[in-house]
């Protein structure tokens, strides 16, 4: 069976998405998930420089909207990097499974990534790949996933995903920063509010390698039930290249975005870095539902059928006898149970 570094690889990732991630077992029986650095940049050596500053920018990210970054390797054929695996979908996989979300259920997750941005902002580290495959959801919270990879160039030398890419990523990526990162959020959650991408029109998420190939591809992101299953809707370069310009000239469809959402996302989607709001700034705009707000015996943030699709993830973890005892990250374990990690406010 294969390993990367110390780790026993016990699933094979999807295809598709920045990096490749693996449901990995530490010696000691700790699921951790563990991707590796797109095979384009793994021989550039100014890739793998940017790689090591930002595996050790993410070990400082400190929050519960944040997978913890456990251990990383510059110098491997693949430079990799691991975080703690949690049992959960990932966002594009939630929204196949309940089309638009409610407008409490979308702030609840504005506020978490919000969140999680601004914390890894304060470390002093873009994501840079904010898309709906980064974004975990279970029954109580939403988590951030890929601080520490450098987004993989696109067919054209862009960076960051077709669709959430802002115009300073697409025209200008060497100017590109933390309002980036707004942007891409105001690009998924008016996909999560509307039930269709603000640039495509299309019903679901979609992904650089669907663009690239014309075919659907996997989350990178996802490691559970349906793993690898399509999530991309193929595009041509045509239609790439007419997103791309839609998104450099501010023309996003916002048109079923519900009025309580609109000017914040909107704000978040202006073409001027320098008009979008911080992410600090998000958390008033976003303030979430009090009755979903963490608490005792909270009402439920998703709807029906994203709880069901949550409980499948959280119940999927592999077996003693193919894997030998495993266990979870203690912060995840609190994550599936409460919303609120020990010594984090809600």
């Amino acid at each position: 069976m294969r390993e990367i570094g110390p780790y026993r690889v016990l699933r094979a990732p999807g295809t598709g998405g920045a990096e490749r991630t693996h449901l990995c077992r530490a010696a000691d029986g700790l699921l951790v998930a563990v991707e590796e650095l797109h095979p384009a940049q793994a021989p550039d050596p100014a890739a793998r420089r940017r790689f090591a500053r930002r595996a050790r920018a993410a070990r400082r990210i400190d929050g519960p909207w944040t997978l913890p970054v456990l251990d990383a390797d510059p110098d491997a054929e693949r430079p990799w990097l691991a975080t703690a695996h949690a049992p959960a979908p990932d966002l594009a996989r939630l929204l196949r499974a309940t089309g638009p979300l409610p407008v409490a259920t979308v702030r609840r997750l504005g506020a978490g990534l919000a969140r999680a941005l601004a914390a890894g902002h304060a470390a002093g580290i873009v994501h840079g790949g904010l898309e709906p495959a980064r974004v975990l959801v279970t029954a109580h919270d939403t988590m951030l996933t890929g601080f520490g990879l450098p987004p993989a160039p696109g067919p054209d030398g862009t960076t960051g995903p077709l669709g959430y890419a802002s115009p300073e990523q697409i025209e200008r990526p060497a100017d590109a920063g933390p309002p980036g990162d707004v942007f891409a959020l105001g690009a998924l959650l008016a996909t999560a509010a509307q039930g269709r991408h603000p640039w495509t029109g299309r019903p679901r998420p979609w992904t650089a390698d669907a663009a690239a190939t014309g075919a659907g591809a996997g989350a990178g992101a996802g490691v559970g039930p349906g793993a690898g299953a399509g999530i991309g809707v193929g595009v041509g370069a045509g239609e790439a290249r007419a997103v791309r310009q839609r998104t450099v000239d501010g023309r996003p469809d916002l048109a079923d975005v519900p009025g309580a959402l609109l000017p914040a996302l909107a704000r978040c989607l202006d073409p001027d870095p320098a008009l979008r709001p911080t992410p600090v700034q998000l958390l008033v705009l976003f303030d979430p539902d009090p009755d979903l707000a963490p608490g005792p015996d909270p009402a439920p943030w998703l709807p029906p059928a994203g709880l069901a699709l949550t409980a499948r993830y959280a119940a999927d973890l592999p077996r003693a006898d193919e894997a030998g005892p495993v266990h979870l990250h203690p912060l995840v374990e609190h994550l599936l149970i409460d919303p609120r990690p020990a010594g984090h406010p809600a």
